[in-house]
């Protein structure tokens, strides 16, 4: 018991994303420098696998797309920083625009939308679809057991 919060603590700061920060109970919402963006067709066939590998459905068009201005890749909402953002307060994922075709972060944020959680399940984010972070993405072998946070 005491491995899986340690592997599910390290998970939540190892990816660096997703986190829902709240202002007064309601989720806030990154607005400068961000603009909606289309479904691409390559997100159907993302959210295709993403529902496959975690066995949840959901309607992709229900998800909001928005693109950020991030250069550094990193999205700032509120106080908290990070590489992508799900938001429940309309199904809204925010994603740096230099990093609309990076398939593990999208279908990172994807699985939030389907699991309607901002939390990193580990059976779901590494065991089941390998998109916890780049380094699980990278190597398919890792699992909530071996999954080590870089050092940075």
């Amino acid at each position: 018991m005491m491995r899986k919060l340690l592997v599910a603590a390290l998970l939540t700061v190892g990816s660096g994303a997703c986190a829902i920060p709240r202002a007064a109970g309601a989720p806030l919402a990154p607005v400068d420098r961000a603009w909606a963006v289309p479904t691409l067709e390559l997100y159907q066939q993302w959210w295709a696998k993403t529902e496959a590998c975690s066995g949840r459905h959901g309607e992709l068009g229900g998800v909001a797309f928005y693109a950020v201005d991030a250069p550094s890749g990193a999205i700032r909402l509120g106080k908290e920083v990070a590489h992508g953002w799900w938001v429940r307060n309309g199904n809204r994922i925010y994603l740096p625009a230099n990093a609309l075709g990076e398939e593990w972060l999208v279908r990172h944020e994807m699985l939030h939308a389907l699991l309607q959680t901002g939390t990193h399940p580990p059976e779901m984010f590494i065991d089941a679809c390998h998109i916890g972070s780049a380094a699980a993405w990278r190597d398919s072998t890792l699992t909530s057991r071996t999954y080590k946070v870089p050092s940075r």
